[in-house]
């Protein structure tokens, strides 16, 4: 019997028919809940009675031909606000600090040829027990994060903002610091970058046994792990997610972090 000729579609083989133009050398991973996400510029319309978002991009977060994103369905494209549009799908999301950390790290480099790679992978509302290997979250970020590399970049760093959903309960506060360790050392472990670096924010927002979380984050002791503080950064009227302005800000103290520990 003669063999027949097959088509296969793009949708059914994007490893075969998908490759970037222009592949990111430099991975940053941005994980955590809603602060990394971003909810700046996000406001209430009150005719339609939703959520949605301003589209103000400051300058710092302008797009960048040199600066990508790793959509949902795991292809690259030009990194515009919002970036966790498609990730952070319960919510609607604003301006986060990826963008103009991006932008900061990207004017700091020796070469004109290099392109950032980010990988949005945080979640609004999300405890940090919810990021245990295993989860579904986790396993979504792990998976992200080797999809990223496929084409020869190299995961520079996780950039971490989480911890609001766990000022609320005393046992879970106290347990935060542990429960980060771990998740740093599993990360490592599975992406086998035993010396990823991680810089994590401070929370400035949530009430609750905050002091704690925050004693926590502040007081990590371990290998090329450094903490940026938002304490002190404008909060919108909601008392918990950062202004636009105040995401701005966070992510050039979060490139200026990166450049001076990790470069």
């Amino acid at each position: 019997m003669e063999g027949r000729s097959i088509t296969t579609s793009a949708a059914e083989s994007p490893e075969i028919q998908y490759h970037p133009p222009n592949p990111p050398n430099q991975i940053f991973i941005l994980s955590g809940q809603s602060n990394m996400a971003g909810r700046g510029g996000v406001v209430k319309d009150h005719h339609q009675n939703r959520w949605v978002w301003d589209k103000i991009v400051p300058s710092e977060c302008s797009p960048d031909s040199s600066i990508l994103r790793l959509r949902a369905d795991l292809r690259w494209e030009e990194a515009r606000e919002p970036l966790h549009a498609d990730i952070d799908t319960g919510k609607v999301c604003g301006v986060g600090p990826g963008m103009a950390f991006a932008n900061a790290v990207r004017k700091r480099s020796d070469s004109d040829s290099d392109v950032i790679g980010l990988v949005p992978c945080a979640v609004g509302g999300t405890a940090i027990k919810e990021w245990e290997r295993g989860s579904r979250l986790y396993e979504t970020m792990v998976k992200r994060a080797e999809e990223s590399r496929r084409y020869g970049g190299e995961i520079k760093a996780m950039l971490w903002y989480q911890g609001e959903s766990d000022v609320s309960d005393i046992h879970d506060a106290e347990s935060y610091g542990r429960n980060m360790t771990r998740l740093v050392k599993n990360l490592r472990h599975d992406l086998n970058l035993p010396s990823l670096p991680i810089i994590q924010v401070a929370i400035t927002s949530g009430g609750g046994y905050i002091d704690k979380v925050r004693e926590a984050q502040l007081g990590l002791k371990l290998s090329n792990v450094v903490c940026v503080d938002a304490k002190g950064l404008q909060l919108k009227p909601d008392n918990l997610h950062l202004t636009t302005e105040a995401q701005v800000q966070l992510g050039l103290s979060l490139a200026q972090a990166y450049l001076s520990n990790f470069c």
